[in-house]
C-alpha cells in the first residue's frame, strides 16, 4: 500500500491555484474561528443546558 504524502505550504508554488485556494480558506477559517458567538446563541446554550439538567434530574 502505497502512503499518501501531502505538499506543505512552503512546498507549493506562488503561482499554483489549488495553493492559493487552501491558503484563503485557512486563513477566512481563523478569522471565523476567531470571532465571538453572539448572546442570542449563548442565550439558547443556557436554555438548552436547563432543560437537559431539568430532564435528567426527572429521571
Amino acid at each position: 500500500m502505497e502512503k499518501q504524502t501531502r505538499a506543505g505550504p512552503s512546498s507549493r508554488k506562488p503561482d499554483d491555484p489549488n495553493g492559493q485556494i487552501a491558503m484563503k480558506l485557512r486563513a477566512f477559517y481563523h478569522s471565523v474561528q476567531d470571532e465571538a458567538l453572539p448572546q442570542r446563541f449563548l442565550d439558547l446554550l443556557e436554555k438548552l443546558d436547563a432543560v437537559e439538567n431539568s430532564v435528567q434530574r426527572a429521571e
